[in-house]
């Protein structure tokens, strides 16, 4: 039931689909079907009380065919009452059993979550089968899907319409994100959402390149161009002509290769070892995990080739879309089982048998940060399928947990206060950086991490030569990063490397 007051405040359809809205995704439910559907609770603008049990609100599909209560009789009636008010929500929970556990821990009658955490997400399992994420969602249209990519989330259907948008283009594309995130599915995705479908995709790990065979495997070589040439060969640019060429690490590439890159692109022209100038038509692709930009600040990687590649896409980390994580990880699971023949265990079923999955575990999966991603993710998933193997239930072993246990990450780069506060070259910029890109821009998270004062860690941001802050950039800057990414601030907040609230108080005016 909703209060008077509460609801969602949508004067119109397009002012929806452009606003935020606080909003909760299934993550675990009896019927598998039911995973990924969502419910939105409030817009910015909106407050009051909604209550959320076994028979209201209604949640609905990603495909929007289906609008349906949790309608599940292993779903309490008893409600979780869901209060917004500016600085975040209450949330409360009346009944002692079932117990419901928010972020790990039992919720004791009411407990304060601020805005800052919903950002994050928070996660709240009911009982043993009913998991929900609740947070912040871009209400915008469902986009077209991608072979490969899993997941409803706000940055996924983002990233899906660029690559809608951009793969017709035949623009160069760089992929940028961390290891393991998928940048190769987007690279495929990219060709086949594009006009050269029908023709070659070649994939190629140029940093495994060595220079002293760069020219041949790149270009190719005529039979007796040197010793061991015993027949013609085809380099990677001749093997895609007229399709796609993926470069896959091209910020591990070698200074020399990326010369040989740059003139290749640049002219669309190549030489095989021993033969002639040759014109080449493919349309180009790379993908890094590397700051490149802080390489070419080095000298270690050559601007103008960085400065080939047109159109860039972010592809987010698993830590940006927890509200994807059932999805996924019953996708990786349902991959794996099909292959043995044991598919059946996640059939979704009306009957609502007990699921195989503990509703506990993708609770604590969604909590935890995957640093090595949907890459990681899916080695939980083939873990799960070998702890459990034969079991007609699954259950959560020490190895499973220890899987998904945070580790402390190394603290090289860690300076106490007292010995930082003076000393402004004690850390290195590309530590700050990291530090601050892993606490998503937010310099005060970012200082935590590295055990520095706040006020210390702002003053390296202005005498790093590498970091700039929201009130440094150019609007004009700000504009393009924010049209390229579609509107989505947030999107552009991490293209920029700051936070996402510096930068919509730049917008305002107000720094």
């Amino acid at each position: 039931m909703r209060d008077p007051e509460s609801t969602i405040s949508t004067p119109t359809e397009a002012e929806n689909r452009a606003r935020p809205c606080l909003a909760a995704r299934i993550l675990c439910h009896p019927n598998l079907a039911r995973v990924g559907d969502f419910t939105p609770l409030f817009d910015e603008r909106g407050t009051g009380t909604i209550a959320i049990h076994r028979h209201a609100p209604e949640f609905r599909s990603a495909d929007a065919r289906t609008v349906l209560p949790l309608q599940s009789q292993r779903v309490t009636r008893s409600p979780l009452h869901v209060t917004k008010f500016e600085r975040g929500v209450v949330l409360r929970f009346d009944e002692a059993s079932p117990p419901v556990v928010v972020n790990g821990t039992p919720l004791i009658g009411e407990r304060s979550i601020s805005n800052e955490a919903l950002a994050r997400g928070v996660v709240v399992l009911f009982g043993r089968y009913l998991v929900l994420w609740i947070g912040w969602l871009q209400l915008v249209e469902p986009a077209p899907l991608v072979q490969g990519l899993v997941g409803e989330s706000s940055v996924m259907r983002h990233l899906r319409q660029q690559i809608h948008r951009v793969a017709p283009m035949e623009v160069p594309v760089l992929v940028r994100g961390e290891t393991g995130v998928g940048k190769e599915l987007v690279a495929r995705a990219l060709h086949g959402v594009g006009l050269r479908d029908k023709q070659e995709y070649v994939a190629v790990n140029v940093a495994s390149i060595p220079p002293s065979t760069a020219a041949s495997e790149l270009f190719g070589h005529k039979r007796g161009a040197f010793t061991g040439a015993t027949e013609d060969r085809k380099g990677y640019f001749l093997q895609a002509h007229k399709g796609t060429l993926f470069l896959d690490e091209i910020g591990e590439v070698s200074f020399d290769v990326q010369a040989l890159l740059l003139r290749a692109v640049q002219n669309g022209v190549i030489q095989p070892v021993g033969g002639v100038l040759r014109q080449v038509d493919v349309r180009l692709i790379a993908a890094t995990d590397a700051d490149l930009e802080a390489a070419v600040a080095r000298r270690e990687f050559r601007e103008p080739l960085l400065r080939r590649f047109s159109y860039e896409i972010h592809v987010p980390p698993v830590r940006a879309r927890r509200d994807d994580i059932g999805l996924l990880f019953y996708h990786l699971l349902r991959e794996r089982l099909e292959a043995t023949g044991e598919g059946h265990l996640l059939v979704a079923s009306g009957a609502e048998e007990e699921p195989w999955v503990p509703g506990s575990y993708v609770a604590d999966m969604a909590q935890y940060d995957w640093p090595g991603n949907v890459r990681e993710l899916s080695s939980v998933a083939l873990s799960f399928i070998v702890e459990n193997k034969q079991r007609a239930r699954g259950r959560i072993t020490d190895e499973l947990r220890r899987l998904i246990t945070p580790r402390e990450p190394p603290r090289e780069d860690a300076v106490p206060p007292e010995s930082a506060k003076g000393n402004t070259d004690a850390l290195s910029d590309e530590a700050l950086k990291r530090a601050l890109r892993d606490s998503g821009y937010s310099a005060e998270k970012a200082a935590r991490r590295l055990g520095v004062s706040k006020s210390y860690f702002y003053k390296r941001i202005e005498k790093s030569k590498l970091l700039r802050g929201a009130r440094a950039l150019e609007l004009d800057e700000i504009h393009a990063a924010v049209s390229t990414c579609g509107g989505d601030i947030a999107q552009a907040a991490a293209r920029l490397e700051v936070s996402e609230r510096a930068l919509r108080l730049r917008l305002r005016g107000a720094t």
